[in-house]
C-alpha cells in the first residue's frame, strides 16, 4: 500500500498576478545588486542584497502584507485593475523561504568580500525571479510539489518492510 503525500496545500490563497509583480521587483533588485557588485563594490552589493533579504524574510517567514515589494505589487495590480488569479499560498511561501536562503547567503558572501561566490548565488536567484515574473513558472513551487512525493515514496517503502 503506497502512501500518497502529494503536494500539500495550506488552504490560504494568494494572487498570482501580484506574485509575478513581486518577482519582477526581485528580478530588478537582484540585477541592481549584481551591477553594484561589478561596478561599485561588494559592500554596496551586500547592502542591496540585505534589503532584498529583509523583504524575503517578511514574505517567507512572516506575512506578505509587511513586505514593501508585495505592498507595491498589490497597489499596481489594483491600480491597473489587472485580473487576479488565485493560487494556493503554501508553494509560494516555500519559494519565498528559498529566496530567504539565497538572499541571506549572498548578503553574507558580499559582506565577506567574496564577490564571485555572492554573484553566483544571485545569478541563480535572478533566473528564478525571471522565470516567475516573465513566464509564470515558479521553480521553488515546482520543487515544493516534488519533495513531498519523494518523502512519501521513502515512507511507503519503509512501511512496506
Amino acid at each position: 500500500m503506497a502512501i500518497d503525500l502529494s503536494c500539500p496545500i495550506s488552504g490560504e490563497k494568494r494572487d498570482n498576478t501580484t506574485v509575478r509583480f513581486v518577482a519582477g521587483f526581485v528580478f530588478a533588485f537582484t540585477g541592481l545588486a549584481l551591477l553594484a557588485a561589478v561596478l561599485i563594490s561588494a559592500r554596496t552589493a551586500a547592502v542591496i542584497t540585505g534589503i532584498l533579504a529583509l523583504d524575503f524574510i517578511m514574505r517567507g517567514l512572516f506575512r506578505p502584507k509587511y513586505s514593501p515589494f508585495a505592498t507595491l505589487a498589490r497597489g499596481i495590480v489594483s491600480g491597473l485593475n489587472l485580473p487576479r488569479k488565485m493560487v494556493d499560498s503554501a508553494p509560494k511561501v516555500f519559494a519565498a523561504r528559498i529566496g530567504v536562503l539565497f538572499s541571506v547567503t549572498a548578503t553574507i558572501l558580499y559582506a565577506g568580500n567574496m564577490l564571485f561566490a555572492g554573484s553566483v548565488v544571485l545569478v541563480v536567484l535572478l533566473l528564478c525571479a525571471a522565470l516567475e515574473s516573465f513566464f509564470s513558472f515558479c521553480l521553488g513551487c515546482w520543487m515544493y510539489s516534488l519533495l513531498p512525493r519523494r518523502v512519501g515514496n521513502v515512507l511507503a517503502k519503509e512501511y512496506m518492510k
